[in-house]
């Protein structure tokens, strides 16, 4: 039982050289959820506003 290899440590860090793949690919994942959280509160926005000024709309002729 003292011979296992740890399924978890394959290999040691080396903290001199970063990994840029890993390190890209979470920053512009990140920027990219950041970017459709933005564009989907606009359009929440917008539908929230549509939605007020038909409530505000009180004309008998129309409907």
């Amino acid at each position: 039982l003292v011979f296992t290899r740890s399924a978890f440590l394959a290999k040691k860090r080396t903290y001199d050289q970063p990994n840029w793949l890993g390190v890209g690919l979470a920053f512009s994942t990140s920027a990219a959820l950041w970017a459709l959280l933005f564009k989907q509160h606009n359009e929440d926005v917008m539908e929230y506003e549509r939605r007020k000024e038909e409530r505000q709309h009180k004309c008998t002729g129309c409907s």
